[in-house]
């Protein structure tokens, strides 16, 4: 009864395949860089489990139950649960990106932006962080409303309840 971290990763991984910057290291061997990569998901895996039981506090399962050593979580996650987790990995890596642009807006001073002025691409990109976000929440908004081992919708047994 456990989940490892390399389906979640490998879920990330085809998220992010055609940035090339992610995979890319200098001076190093290919095991070196795969095991680089791997470290680096998996620090945006634990971050997704924070994002994920700050927006949901799911009374079913504990996603802090992992084994970071192990790379493993002490449970099985569903289908469901290993895309939600690999979706917020997405989120975090390019809110990381954002913070960069955010930084670099900063830094440019207003002759450097009578030259070349990014705030197109600034907007285009933050859209996009945008919009991952919100396809996280409403994600999540429909991972909350079902069972998470049978898919069936949750409902409110009113019988239980006196009015």
């Amino acid at each position: 009864m456990s989940t490892l971290f390399e389906p979640i990763r490998n879920r990330f991984y085809r998220k992010i395949e055609k940035d090339k910057d992610f995979f890319t290291y200098y001076n190093i061997t290919t095991d070196e860089a795969i095991e680089l990569a791997k470290k680096q998901a998996n620090g945006y895996l634990i971050d997704a489990v924070d994002k994920l039981t700050n927006i949901y506090s799911p009374t079913d399962i504990d996603f802090y139950d992992y084994d970071e050593l192990l790379e493993q979580f002490n449970v099985d996650l569903t289908n469901k649960e290993i895309g939600l987790l690999a979706g917020l990995m997405y989120e975090v890596y390019f809110e990381r990106d954002l913070a960069l642009l955010k930084a670099f807006k900063i830094a440019m001073t207003p002759s450097d932006l009578n030259q070349f002025s990014p705030a197109s691409e600034r907007k285009t990109f933050t859209e996009m962080v945008d919009k991952i976000k919100l396809d996280n929440i409403n994600n999540i908004d429909n991972y909350k409303s079902i069972d998470r081992l049978t898919g069936k919708r949750k409902t409110i047994d009113h019988s239980k309840y006196e009015y």
